[in-house]
């Protein structure tokens, strides 16, 4: 099984520590794969690395990271970290796993943790058909 990777992107140091801190407890098998302290360069971690869940604070300079779900759309999962509340139905309409508002207590990181699971558990139960679909012959023209 591949490892789960994420990438953590807010423009607080300290933050972005604290969070990497806690996943590690929590999750200690999640690779964080890079961290970014603006939209743009977490807009461009998520279409080089792929990562398989993107930490994103709503405020960052550059792109928000709203405008990086969207503008990263299908690539990963996206979890909110922020302290406005004001931008959770935005974020939800740009297919947010979560929404967490800081100060991110362990409970409810530990319930994201358990969201974020379950989903990538479901998405890797589904097996990838590509090679087999490129070994049947095609019909003649």
């Amino acid at each position: 099984m591949k490892n789960i990777t994420a990438l953590i992107a807010d423009d607080e140091e300290a933050l972005r520590a604290h969070l990497r801190k806690k996943l590690s407890l929590l999750w200690p098998e999640l690779v964080i794969v890079d961290e970014a302290r603006d939209g743009e360069t977490a807009r461009k971690i998520i279409t080089n690395a792929r990562p398989d869940v993107a930490f994103l604070d709503i405020r960052m300079p550059g792109l928000s990271g709203i405008e990086v779900a969207r503008k990263s759309a299908g690539m990963c999962l996206f979890v909110f970290v922020t302290a406005y509340d004001s931008y959770a139905v935005e974020a939800f309409e740009n297919e947010a796993i979560d929404y967490l508002l800081k100060p991110v207590s362990d409970e409810r990181l530990a319930k994201t943790v358990q969201r974020l699971q379950e989903r990538l558990a479901s998405r890797s139960s589904f097996p990838d058909i590509s090679e087999a679909l490129e070994r049947v012959p095609r019909p003649f023209k």
